[in-house]
Parts: structure tokens; C-alpha cells; sequence
């Protein structure tokens, strides 16, 4: 299912690009905009036509997503540490991370599950660190 949205989404992200490309006012980026509209159209396509591939590559790229959002929120949380919400930051951080770890090391069996229930959890952890942080703010 989530491939099917992405690629119908970027079929009509990528007709509407190459749209404005081709009769839009501004004619600065006419070239970049036309190219990027084929590119997505061209995605789309894929995405549409392979469905069973498409979920596992959209897995790894969550797995790559997911590790580097952990990353950096790891060094956010570092630099953030004199606020006295840093902890969820870094709690964060360290959760985005172990679960791209986990979907790396899960690719590409399970892709579908995985996709969504980890991508749940990370939503989940990442709210909630927001929200702490948030509230600790100074006023």
C-alpha cells in the first residue's frame, strides 16, 4: 500500500513539476523543474511497477533515514545539554539510531512489517522528546 501511494504521489508531483516547467511564468529554473518533474514521473512509474522491490528499497532507505536522523540527534542532545530536557533528545537519538540498525538488520525479510511498525515507533519516540523538550524549555 505505501508503495502504491508513494507512487501515484510522485506521478502527480512529477506531472505538476513538468506542468510548471512547461507553462509556468517563471522561467528561471524552466530546465532544473522539467527535469526534476521527469525524474519523479520516472519514479513513479517504478514504484507503480514494482511493488515487491519497491517496499524492501523503501525499507533500506528508512533504515539509512532512520540511522542518520539517530546521529544527528545524538549530537543535538550533546550540544543541547544544558537544557534540562537534553536527556530526551538524547534518548531519542539513540532510538532512531538502534532501530535503523534493526531494519538493516532485518533487510530485506520482513520488509513490509517492519516498515510500518518501526517507523511507528520512531514517530512515537520522536514526539515524545519533542514534547519533553518542550515543556523544559525556559519560559
Amino acid at each position: 500500500l505505501i508503495a502504491q501511494w508513494l507512487g501515484i504521489a510522485a506521478l502527480v508531483i512529477g506531472v505538476i513539476s513538468l506542468a510548471m516547467a512547461i507553462f509556468g511564468k517563471h522561467t528561471g529554473h524552466r530546465f532544473a523543474e522539467g527535469l526534476s518533474g521527469v525524474i519523479r514521473i520516472i519514479a513513479g512509474i517504478i514504484l507503480l511497477r514494482c511493488i515487491g522491490s519497491s517496499v524492501a528499497v523503501i525499507t533500506l532507505i528508512l533504515a539509512g533515514y532512520l540511522a542518520a536522523e539517530g546521529i544527528i540527534a545524538i549530537f543535538g542532545a550533546l550540544k543541547l545539554r544544558g537544557n534540562s530536557g537534553w536527556v530526551w533528545t538524547l534518548i531519542n537519538g539513540l532510538a532512531s539510531l538502534v532501530l535503523g540498525l534493526m531494519v538493516f538488520s532485518r533487510w530485506p525479510n520482513n520488509s513490509v512489517a517492519i516498515l510500518g511498525l518501526l517507523f511507528g515507533i520512531h514517530t512515537l519516540f520522536s514526539g515524545v522528546s519533542n514534547l519533553m523538550l518542550g515543556l523544559s524549555a525556559r519560559k
